[in-house]
């Protein structure tokens, strides 16, 4: 069974988070054999199991296994109105979280999910990092809604919680990372997409996101970067964080 992380140093595997910016790329089962290549400027990878060719428990298990054998793991089966790929009820999701859990380093479920509870509980009892998440692909909710998201995620006390919108101006970015600045004593990770939110991706792991997302091939949400930019960039402006993780 592995560690619980403790409040003061939430790890995914054995990569902490809150001292550097960290980077996830989210990879699907046919891209398992480019794990090696994606570490060079990735600290983590996220399977997204929505996303995945084979979708039955055992695949996915099999899936789960080969990627944690090389690099810290973190497992999404995104629900469809969250931006998941493919439609899958409640409990086939929650089936195919059971079948990864035993090989995950975290789990990211929807913080309004039905299945969000049942989740939860089976990540802490094997010492999974969790993360409850809310992606809003339209615009930026205003501020009291925001808050009410950050309080919700409080009270289910899961490790991180994340928050994805939409910015449709310059005004929708700066109000999410006013949000991030307003509970900095909590881990979050925070992200604005889309081409006003394109920047966030790099200025907000600075301000304090705990982790922040780039592809290897293709972009799976709004404003994303590659993680060879991305790192590069952040690199520009972080002290003591390399070009590529092997440089």
């Amino acid at each position: 069974m592995k560690t619980p992380p403790h409040n003061h140093a939430i790890s995914i595997g054995p990569v902490e988070l809150g001292t550097l910016p960290r980077i996830a790329v989210p990879l699907v089962d046919r891209e398992l054999g480019e794990i090696q290549s994606a570490l060079r400027w990735a600290d983590i990878v996220e399977l997204r199991v929505d996303m995945c060719d084979a979708t039955d428990e055992s695949a996915v298990a099999e899936s789960c296994r080969k990627a944690a054998a090389t690099a810290p793991l973190l497992v999404t089966v995104r629900s469809h109105d969250q931006g998941g790929a493919i439609e899958l009820d409640d409990q086939r999701r929650l089936a195919l979280y059971e079948a990864a859990m035993p090989h995950a380093d975290a789990v990211d479920v929807e913080l309004r999910s039905p299945i969000r509870d049942a989740v939860l509980e089976r990540a802490r009892s094997r010492g999974v990092t969790t993360i409850v998440s809310h992606h809003d692909f339209a615009a930026t909710p205003d501020r009291d809604e925001l808050d009410a998201l950050v309080a919700e995620a409080r009270q289910v006390d899961a490790d991180i919680a994340k928050l994805a919108a939409t910015a449709n101006d310059a005004g929708d970015r700066n109000r999410l990372l006013d949000v991030l600045r307003a509970n900095r004593e909590r881990a979050m990770i925070v992200i604005a997409m889309g081409a006003h939110g394109a920047a966030s991706r790099v200025f907000f792991p600075l301000c304090g996101s705990v982790l922040t997302y780039g592809f290897l091939h293709d972009s799976v949400a709004p404003g994303q970067l590659s993680i060879r930019e991305l790192r590069a960039e952040l690199a520009r402006y972080c002290p003591g964080l390399k070009a590529s993780r092997d440089g």
